[in-house]
């Protein structure tokens, strides 16, 4: 920070707008960043899954940053054999790997923050992933957090303007949960039987449970490329078109739908692999330790604010600001969701022409950095979840080739469908309906056919009949905003404009 005190003193007369100051800055964040890097390096454990997370916020801190810690979400150091038979003993009274299983390869495949991955084949011959928890990770977690929390409440000291006390009790929160192998293993199961409707083109990894523990989970091995791996994509015949656009589909229908969020979905995170059934592309989604489950008040009021955004309804946006604490910041919603300013003439979905770049560069000029972390600090903690979230999403999307339309028009649909999606209370009462009639505990949740409507009992005719409504009227809606804009661009003397399909 003193850096950056220096930095602030030395321009203090020649001003904070040159490029001389732009550049200097620049050179700043990134020797900052670097030292942080190695800090991380240095204390591994938790210290790497707070630069992972501080790599994943591209909508807050700058790309110095983002770009130099990005090395720990694939780089992380690993540890030896010995650490992981002393998990091992600690787990499974005494055992060691080679007494669970007949191979166990020594050498980690993957190695993460709190946990490193080993190949290993079962005594009934599954071929297996088993993640195993650093020794002494949960034991000086206490202690790393305590750091973090100290250092930060002195630059909050000394420097007010950085106010970051907040991030580290929601990464505390986090983190705390990841711990929980079991629950991680759980989340994945569940996630599974909510997507069963999808078939072969989605799957989650089956649990070995008498093999898994709080801090070791054996799993189903799946051999696949990761997903933003586009050649790997093309040696499989997957289609980099569909990968893209069917991942950000399967997690709208997962916050619009079912009102949870896979807060972690970064690329070595999602594999595509072929289906066993039918040797035709998947995706094959991992790492289902830290979900949140969002309120059926909450999802409905995203549903709302995306309704808004599509359909360039003030009232509804002001409404959806002022329940998640943001009143004041209103302004700032459609370009964080949409890339596009509200009274934009640009048709919805197109990338903004540098005219209006340049206009949004003039707004945000008066937007300190304190100014957005107080933006931040004010969402709800499940937003915050979200916005993390749809940026990693965002990120795959674009090495795929996707473009800013694609995922428009995916969030758009599902943010429709949601408005009517059952409620949780809704959904507790059909699967208690269902157990009476006898039907299973799997099929009790999803339903025993492929339910793709999503509106609890089927056939709900009003329900069915109020979500087609309303697609209509959005349809329509849209299409009207659509060449009102572009009569105004042609009575304004820009009449070239690309066409945009209807998107719910």
């Amino acid at each position: 920070m003193l850096d950056y005190k220096l930095l602030h003193i030395r321009y203090h007369r020649k001003g904070y707008k040159s490029d001389e100051y732009k550049a200097a800055r620049k050179i700043v964040h990134l020797r900052v960043a670097k030292r942080l890097l190695r800090l991380c390096k240095i204390n591994t454990g938790v210290y790497i899954k707070a630069g992972q997370h501080l790599a994943s916020l591209t909508y807050i801190i700058p790309r110095e940053f983002t770009e130099t810690l990005a090395v720990l979400q694939d780089k992380a150091p690993y540890r030896s054999m010995e650490d992981v038979e002393r998990v091992f003993k600690e787990e499974f009274d005494g055992a060691v790997p080679s007494d669970l299983f007949s191979e166990f390869d020594e050498t980690p495949i993957a190695a993460a923050s709190l946990a490193q991955v080993h190949r290993a084949k079962t005594r009934d011959g599954r071929e297996a992933a088993v993640k195993v928890q650093y020794p002494d990770v949960s034991r000086l977690f206490n202690v790393d957090v305590w750091t973090m929390q100290t250092m930060s409440d002195v630059i909050s000291h000394f420097f007010p303007e950085f106010e970051l006390g907040w991030i580290v009790v929601e990464f505390k929160q986090n983190l705390i949960t990841e711990f929980d192998f079991e629950n991680e293993a759980r989340n994945g199961e569940t996630t599974k039987l909510r997507f069963r409707h999808h078939g072969d083109q989605f799957s989650v990894p089956q649990i070995y449970w008498d093999l898994t523990t709080k801090r070791i989970l054996s799993m189903e091995f799946i051999r696949g490329v990761k997903i933003n791996d586009v050649e790997g994509l093309r040696s499989l015949g997957a289609d980099p078109v569909w990968v893209r656009n069917y991942l950000l589909k399967i997690f709208a229908e997962m916050i619009f739908c079912h009102g949870i969020v896979h807060c972690d979905p970064h690329p070595g995170n999602a594999l595509v692999a072929l289906s066993p059934t039918t040797n035709k592309p998947q995706l094959v989604l991992l790492d289902h330790g830290l979900y949140r489950e969002l309120s059926d008040e909450f999802r409905k009021v995203y549903c709302g604010l995306w309704r808004a955004l599509l359909l360039n309804d003030n009232k509804g946006l002001k409404e959806a600001a002022e329940f998640l604490g943001v009143a004041e910041y209103v302004q700032f919603l459609p370009l964080i969701f949409t890339q596009r300013l509200p009274d934009s003439l640009t048709p919805l979905g197109e990338d903004m022409p540098d005219e209006e770049r340049a206009m949004v560069h003039d707004q945000l000029k008066s937007v300190t950095l304190n100014d957005f972390l107080i933006f931040l600090e004010s969402l709800p903690r499940d937003m915050l979840l979200v916005f993390r979230t749809i940026n990693l999403l965002r990120g795959i999307h674009r090495e795929l080739g996707g473009n800013s339309i694609e995922s428009f028009k995916i969030n758009a649909r599902y943010a429709t469908r949601g408005f009517w999606c059952e409620t949780r209370e809704e959904e507790k009462q059909r699967i208690q309906k269902a157990k009476a009639r006898g039907l299973s505990g799997d099929e009790a949740m999803v339903g025993p056919v492929r339910r793709w409507y999503l509106f609890s009992d089927a056939p709900n005719i009003w329900r069915s009949w109020g979500f087609v409504k309303d697609r209509l009227y959005m349809s329509i809606r849209l299409r009207v905003a659509e060449l009102l804009v572009r009569f105004l661009r042609w009575w304004y003397g820009t009449r070239t404009t690309p066409s945009l399909e209807a998107v719910v």
